[in-house]
């Protein structure tokens, strides 16, 4: 299955080379909500609530709010690099990078809700 997923991914990544994923956001009072279909690594989840502009954030993980199935782990740039569990090609559809944009649009939807 392992094979499978790494050769499909292989075969896929050329043709597709962006993975669109349904995000929410919610405000309520000074608390803000947001929704995503990955499994996060600590940093990614600690970006977002540090750089809020809510009082208390909650990122809600591996939400069928946010699409039809998980889309796996998305690591971190450092979990990559020491080959950390759930930080494999195989393990999800989206890079670092794509992590990194994930956390830049959910603020820039936060802060749209504070302004």
């Amino acid at each position: 299955n392992r094979n499978r997923r790494l050769m499909d991914r292989y075969m896929s990544q050329d043709a597709e080379p962006t993975y669109a994923v349904r995000v929410h956001v919610l405000r309520l009072g000074d608390i803000a909500m947001c929704t995503c279909p990955f499994e996060l690594f600590l940093d990614h989840g600690q970006r977002i609530k540090a750089r809020s502009p809510a009082t208390q954030t909650f990122v809600v993980q591996l939400s069928e709010v946010a699409g039809p199935r998980s889309a796996g782990y998305l690591p971190t740039a450092r979990a990559l690099a020491s080959r950390s569990y759930g930080a494999e090609v195989v393990d999800g559809p989206v890079g670092p990078v794509g992590g990194q944009v994930l956390v830049d649009r959910v603020l820039e939807m936060i802060g749209e809700l504070w302004r």
